[in-house]
């Protein structure tokens, strides 16, 4: 599902599948795959979503997993950035 199909749908709050995802944020599909595999594991081992985590899915379509732009967009602001270490007392 593109962008454009899903602003159909979805008005001013677009659904994002794996692609729109990884474009959004410079990696490949298969990296956002990784990420949302990672998450679901943490998940599924009782341990917390960290901000790094990328969220579960808003939807899902058939096998596909989708988000909502503003789900995305509250991800990318709330991570930390590459390289970022806490502060070293």
């Amino acid at each position: 599902m593109s962008d454009a199909e899903a602003g159909a749908e979805a008005g001013a709050d677009p659904f994002m599948d794996t692609e729109d995802v990884a474009a959004k944020i410079g990696v490949t599909a298969e990296t956002v795959r990784v990420y949302l595999k990672r998450t679901r594991k943490r998940i599924a081992g009782g341990l917390p979503v960290r901000p790094q985590d990328l969220p579960l899915p808003d939807e899902q379509f058939r096998r596909s997993p989708a988000w909502r732009k503003s789900t995305i967009d509250a991800w990318i602001s709330s991570r930390p950035g590459r390289g970022h270490r806490p502060a070293v007392p």
